[in-house]
């Protein structure tokens, strides 16, 4: 039951942020005019696209936690990212604040500016919770990552129901929620990587600097994922936004809310492993997320897909999207659930940091998808945007797995099969070889 627990934890932050985003935004759709809520779905992408594109911090965080005894070295490491993060969102602000008084960006320049904030501050903290997820701190990451939801979508509720359903309204309770428990989540991560010395400063080499290729990567990732709605809002409308929206939000349940826990589980144990070139541990992670992914995620999204027509009107109660809704969770589901098993190879590759693979792969993909997306948004055919995601979802993944096993063959079934019928059928522990570059 130990063992279980912390598995449990993670998965039952995660069934809280998912209830709580399936409770709280079609409450939002009912308050708000449907195209202040097509802007306000709009922020929220926005927010998701600042997570992934945070110039590869967390990714480097996720990276060298695990394997960091020295709780200073970790401490410098989340500094330096912060500070990093402040000066992009700097000149990022007086960049969208240019755009807005242009008349370029569809909101006023306070709410432009408020919305930069709001990203700041939901970036840093991600950043936070990352460093709890890599150390195993699973509570403790479940927990501010629950709250900080709930506060965040709470304070915009109560804000726009309170001022007749403005985006302004909207991005106000975003900023005070983010902020209250930013505040809270840096002084538990300091108060547990407390100096007991002065430490000497530890140099970018030496603890791990992020490159531009994981840049690239995660840029083009989010790019992917979050830059379909801003199209659709710029090429079709904000209506067709909001319940592609949704509709995405509901296809990605698989994904976000029943893959990731097992895989934030697993990765800092593989990542470990890994890094000793223990190959009979790693093989056995790998087995254990992936069966897990096709279990908890795979099937029970394709059951979702199968049963949207039961479920989203029981979701959406009788929200005047619904209908399209429904057509376009049928379409999306399917693809973005077996896309799930990509974070398997992920893992993979982020512990050998084969980060040039992971940019090129992702950077092709964004090119392809983003420019279909924006030729069928043009046109108005909003399912075969729809089609064209549950694409990139398959397609990703089987670019990620190919990648996984050219730099790790022994991944291979068929390698694995072979050398284990040579040994007699005993799996023999042995280590892993280090990739040339």
């Amino acid at each position: 039951m130990r063992r279980l627990a912390p598995i449990a934890v993670l998965y039952g932050g995660r069934v809280g942020v998912a209830g709580l985003g399936l409770v709280v935004l079609p409450w939002l759709s009912r308050s708000m005019p449907t195209e202040q809520f097509g802007l306000a779905a709009t922020i929220l992408a926005l927010q998701t696209l600042a997570v992934i594109v945070d110039l590869g911090l967390s990714i480097n965080i996720a990276r060298e936690f695990p394997v960091l005894t020295d709780a200073m070295v970790r401490r410098h490491i989340l500094e330096r990212s912060e500070r990093t993060l402040v000066q992009l969102y700097c000149a990022l602000a007086a960049l969208v604040a240019g755009a807005s008084a242009a008349g370029l960006v569809p909101v006023s320049v306070p709410t432009a500016l408020l919305t930069c904030v709001s990203l700041l501050l939901i970036v840093w903290q991600n950043l936070i919770v990352t460093g709890f997820v890599a150390r195993q701190q699973f509570v403790s990451s479940t927990l501010l990552q629950f709250t900080s939801l709930l506060i965040r979508h709470g304070c915009s509720l109560v804000l726009v129901i309170a001022f007749a359903g403005t985006v302004q309204a909207f991005v106000v309770g975003q900023v005070a929620g983010a902020a209250a428990v930013l505040a809270l989540s840096r002084w538990i991560f300091m108060k547990r990587h407390r100096a007991e010395h002065r430490t000497r400063p530890v140099s970018a080499r030496s603890i791990g600097t992020t490159s531009i290729a994981v840049m690239i990567y995660t840029m083009a990732g989010a790019c992917t994922m979050q830059l379909d709605k801003v199209l659709l809002t710029a090429l079709a409308s904000p209506v067709s936004t909001g319940s592609y929206f949704l509709a995405s939000t509901l296809s990605l349940v698989p994904i976000t809310f029943l893959a990731s826990p097992a895989s934030q589980y697993v990765q800092p144990r593989l990542i470990a492993a890994l890094d000793l070139r223990d190959e009979q541990s790693a093989r056995r992670w790998i087995i254990r997320l992936a069966a897990a992914i096709l279990v908890l995620a795979v099937l029970p999204g394709i059951c979702l897909g199968v049963a949207a027509p039961y479920l989203v009107p029981l979701w959406l109660q009788g929200a005047p999207q619904e209908a399209t809704v429904i057509r376009y969770v049928a379409l999306l589901v399917p693809g973005a659930s077996i896309g799930a098993l990509g974070l398997v190879p992920v893992i993979v590759l982020i512990a050998r940091r084969d980060y040039a693979a992971m940019a090129i792969i992702s950077s092709l993909l964004a090119v392809l998808v983003l420019s279909a997306t924006a030729f069928l948004a043009t046109h108005g055919t909003i399912a075969a945007v729809c089609i064209t995601y549950a694409l990139y979802h398959v397609v990703a993944a089987g670019a990620l797995w190919w990648r996984a096993w050219r730099i790790e063959p022994w991944l291979a079934p068929r390698f694995a099969i072979r050398r284990d019928i040579a040994n007699g059928g005993m799996a023999e522990p042995t280590r892993l070889q280090t990739p040339q570059p």
